[in-house]
């Protein structure tokens, strides 16, 4: 009798441990209100996993870890930077920064892009899935194996594609439809959806995109950008760069309840602009929205991230000093030559092959052409429908049942 006693007890305690681990609180979204539990606002939600087996990788946990200490050194080293930088010099009219302006401002951006305050839940910044060992792509192979795109600040919801490297991205022109060639050419993101409107870059256009996704950082508004900032290790040097209206913005005192509530939450509706400003303060934050991606383009657009450093663009600098092997020569004729490559996959020379005979030699000419450009992008900067088929092993196609605060993707 006494063993059975002792067995219920020990049942009755794993039971009460288990609901204390899987329903460790239960959000006061639920119940009229933002963010998790009053008074408990570091433990997590409940992880969302719609997804069939596989799709998750087993070491996806560890994985995102390891990422955030790297994107923490990132930004350790991103501040020691900015706080040698020698302080730019304000001059002319109209004014200007000199001398270490622009440095400073590559810095503020590389500051912003990889300071993960910049979620709801203070675990996803820009550099998450843009990380300079694999080019400013997807850092995790086993996410690249599996779930294709990168989970975001409340997981487990996942973007919707995988990452495009940040490299030469700056260099797209705003997007634009030639009547002539009847195609578009420009913008950013795999399809082309940043067009650089307003900014007139869609690079800049296109870092204002995550924050706000549903699916990356979570923020519910652009406005939580100009409020973390307020309170950002670096916001000094944003100020120095960009002015202090910053910090007039008079924020709502629950302004945090709502920026630590991921996007999307049916607390929020459809309203994407839940942090309710003055007109003045809302002009302002807009403003501060613009110059985060403003300074990350500028950020993507130096050496730091768009080098030019290649054999290539060594090689066309100097092909005496740095000259192709015989092979990589052979392959460099065939692309500008008979296989027409660059027709598309601009190098900076002129095209072959020129017409058919009798007016020219194709289809075995050759493309004897100076270099028009010594920083070729090997790209048309143009958009094309591949009609290809969805991919199943895409996370983002699961994502039907709502999570824990409400939020179900419609993508269907």
């Amino acid at each position: 009798m006494r063993e059975r006693r002792l067995i219920a007890i020990v049942v009755l305690c794993c039971a009460v441990v288990a609901v204390i681990l899987l329903f460790p609180q239960f959000s006061s979204a639920q119940n009229g209100g933002f963010g998790l539990k009053k008074g408990d606002p570091d433990t997590p939600p409940p992880f969302y996993n719609p997804y069939p087996f596989g799709i998750l990788p087993p070491n996806l946990n560890s994985e995102i870890a390891r990422v955030l200490r790297e994107v923490d050194f990132i930004e350790s080293e991103a501040l020691a930077q900015l706080r040698a930088l020698p302080p730019p010099t304000l001059t002319n009219q109209p004014p200007l920064l000199a001398h270490t302006g622009q440095r400073l401002n590559v810095l503020v951006g590389k500051a912003l892009n990889f300071d993960r305050n910049i979620s709801p839940f203070k675990d996803r910044a820009c550099g998450f899935c843009h990380m300079p060992y694999v080019g400013f792509s997807g850092p995790i192979p086993s996410v690249n194996l599996t779930m294709i795109a990168y989970p975001g600040s409340y997981q487990y919801r996942a973007g919707k594609r995988t990452a495009q490297r940040y490299t030469y991205s700056p260099s797209f022109p705003v997007l634009n439809y030639n009547q002539t060639q009847q195609a578009f050419f420009g913008g950013n993101f795999w399809d082309s959806r940043a067009t650089g409107y307003l900014l007139g870059s869609p690079d800049a256009n296109q870092a204002q995109g995550p924050p706000v996704d549903t699916q990356e950082h979570a923020l519910p508004d652009t406005a939580c950008v100009a409020f973390r900032l307020q309170s950002a290790v670096y916001k000094s040097f944003f100020i120095e760069l960009w002015g202090d209206d910053l910090d007039a913005i008079k924020f709502p005192h629950n302004t945090e309840e709502i920026c630590e509530t991921p996007g999307g939450a049916s607390i929020f509706g459809t309203d994407t602009m839940p942090v309710k400003l003055s007109p003045v303060d809302r002009a302002i934050a807009n403003h501060v929205y613009d110059h985060w991606g403003q300074s990350i383009d500028q950020y993507e657009a130096s050496p730091d991230v768009s080098a030019f450093s290649s054999k290539f663009d060594a090689f066309l600098h100097s092909a005496t000093t740095n000259p192709l092997s015989a092979d990589e020569m052979a392959g460099y004729n065939l692309f500008r030559g008979k296989a027409n490559c660059n027709s598309c996959h601009l190098d900076g020379r002129s095209t072959a092959p020129t017409p058919p005979p009798p007016e020219g030699e194709a289809p075995n000419s050759t493309d004897t052409g100076a270099e028009a450009s010594t920083a070729p992008l090997f790209t048309c900067f143009g958009s094309a429908n591949l009609g290809l088929p969805l991919n199943p092993r895409n996370a983002f196609y699961y994502q039907t049942t709502p999570d824990f605060f409400g939020f179900t993707e419609m993508w269907h």
